[in-house]
């Protein structure tokens, strides 16, 4: 299910956090991040809100009841990153898609490269989707399962014109959103063992092709900034990504509107 402000629990138990000589900043977004191992206190900027982490919990902390939604939401997405690290699960700003035979294709990379868009193609050619902008990584001996990361799939309403369906969802349209995006309705999955990683790219023309693993994973640990944090969990995040990248394919995914609906005939020719 989706996250929500609601599931952190109350009071907030003291921390010497603050204290503490090897904490480290970090940033999310507006949140503010003070974190040393498992423990972390953050503070949403614009509201003033805070939250704790401690080991796997969330505790709400000053001004978290009283602060609007968006930021108690944006406090407890950002724990909850922290919290599963702590368990050795890792959360990526990608999106992800499960093929007909239920292997989970992983789309990663920066803000407007089509990770959206391009799971929404598969979704509408019968694929089930784990993440719009965001997916858990489960490292495993062999290769990696992902896990849902529930938000809602936007697609920008600039590409009504290629999916008809999104006319009748005008009204859903989020305005203060620079792309203009409208949530749709997809057939959801919970998790899938990983089997490629895809990083697409806006281009002139399309073409996937290999990856090495070296280049597959700078680009990853790009999309998994907690590795930047330095703590005892950092050398194992990076390594947990690092065994990833090196059990499963990796391809660069160079791609124009053609892709909005040849993605799955592109991705099946690089299939294993």
């Amino acid at each position: 299910r989706e996250l929500t402000p609601n599931d952190v629990s109350t009071p907030a138990a003291a921390s010497p956090l603050s204290e503490h000589s090897a904490a480290t900043p970090w940033r999310i977004g507006p949140v503010d991040i003070v974190a040393s191992g498992a423990n972390a206190l953050l503070h949403d900027a614009p509201s003033g809100a805070r939250l704790r982490v401690t080991g796997t919990r969330l505790s709400r902390d000053a001004n978290y009841d009283t602060a609007p939604r968006d930021a108690r939401l944006r406090l407890a997405r950002a724990g909850a990153m922290i919290a599963l690290r702590a368990r050795g699960l890792y959360q990526l700003h990608a999106s992800a898609a499960v093929d007909p035979q239920g292997i989970a294709w992983l789309f990663a990379g920066p803000s407007g490269v089509g990770k959206s868009t391009l799971a929404y193609s598969l979704a509408r050619q019968g694929w089930q989707i784990l993440g719009d902008d965001g997916v858990v990584l489960e490292p495993r001996p062999r290769g990696a399962t992902l896990h849902a990361w529930r938000e809602p799939l936007q697609v920008s309403s600039w590409l009504a014109s290629e999916f008809p369906e999104m006319s009748a969802r005008r009204e859903l349209e989020n305005t203060n959103d620079p792309r203009r995006r409208i949530p749709m309705p997809v057939s959801a999955a919970r998790h899938a063992p990983l089997g490629a990683i895809i990083f697409p790219q806006r281009a002139e023309s399309d073409r996937i092709t290999p990856m090495s693993q070296t280049m597959a994973l700078a680009e990853l640990i790009m999309q998994s900034s907690q590795v930047l944090l330095s703590d005892d969990e950092t050398p194992r995040h990076f390594a947990r990504l690092r065994d990833v990248v090196t059990s499963v394919p990796s391809f660069r995914l160079e791609h124009t509107s053609r892709q909005l609906h040849e993605i799955a005939d592109t991705l099946r020719s690089v299939a294993l």
